[in-house]
Formats: C-alpha cells, structure tokens, sequence
C-alpha cells in the first residue's frame, strides 16, 4: 500500500511541476486580460504568465503583461514562466525571456505598447529599420512596466 501512495504522490507532483509548461489556449473574443480587462481579440500580440503554482494569466498586450508583473500581484518569487506570441506567426508562443522584442510608435498594439515579440534569430533587425524602432530584451520589457523602452537591455 505505501509503495502506491508513494508512486501516486510522484504521479502528482510530476504534474504540478509540468503545469506550468506551455500556455494555457487563449480564446479570443471571449477571455479577457488579466490587467487591463479588455477582450482579448488579436493573438499578434498576446501574451500569458503561468505560476509556478499552475496559475495562468491571459494578457491583449506584451504590455499588459510587463505591467502586471510589475504590479505586483503576483510575488516574482511565484510568476513562473512568461510567454509571448509570435507576432508573424501567430499561435506559435516564445518564452518570455527567450523572445527578442520591438518597440515602435508605428505598432498599433491593443493598449498601445507598441511592443512586438519576434524569435531571437527572426527579422527583428529589418523590422526595426522599417518602423524606426528599438530592439529590446526580456528585462527591458520588464523594466518599462508595459511603457514601451526600459532603462535596461536596449539593443543597438
């Protein structure tokens, strides 16, 4: 009997662990954002945030998510892993930190980051050259608190 429990108790914490893996789907028109409240309607520019207690955290906006986080609701100690769409592939999601982003007034993002996720090795670069943007990594987009450039990770 104890070898069972102990194997299911395994099963379940295996589980728990796993749970904050991948995103949870996103259904558009229907889910709302997890900060700013509105509906979510164009995954270009989605983004979640699973905690580690397998939580999931739907955003409209690579800026809501970036406020969130520094809002503080959830602990950083308890945020797990960060997710963002691929803006050119939609439904394909990066890690968070993973991702290298663009911040341009020429992006019209749901609440008005202007803030794209591209994979790091993507066109980011030629991107940035036609919207006149900036490149930025995952603790820039942290820092700015969902307001566009941060103090730090700027990409030349």
């Amino acid at each position: 009997m104890r070898t069972r429990v102990a194997v299911s108790a395994a099963a379940l914490l295996t589980l728990a662990a796993c749970a904050g893996s991948r995103p949870f789907p996103i259904v558009l028109g229907e889910d709302g954002c997890d900060h700013c409240h509105m509906t979510v309607t164009d995954p270009r520019y989605t983004a979640e945030l699973l905690t580690t207690t397998g939580k999931g955290y739907r955003f409209d906006d690579i800026g809501c998510l970036a406020a969130f986080l520094a809002g503080g609701t959830v602990p950083r100690e308890r945020q797990g892993q960060a997710w963002v769409n691929d803006f050119l592939h939609p439904g394909q999601w990066l890690k968070a930190e993973d991702a290298a982003y663009l911040q341009s007034d020429s992006l019209h993002t749901p609440m008005g980051s202007g803030l794209i996720a591209l994979p790091p090795d993507g066109p980011v670069d030629s991107l940035r050259t036609a919207l006149s943007g900036t490149r930025l990594d995952w603790t820039a987009v942290r820092a700015s608190g969902g307001h566009g450039q941060g103090n730090a990770g700027t990409i030349p």
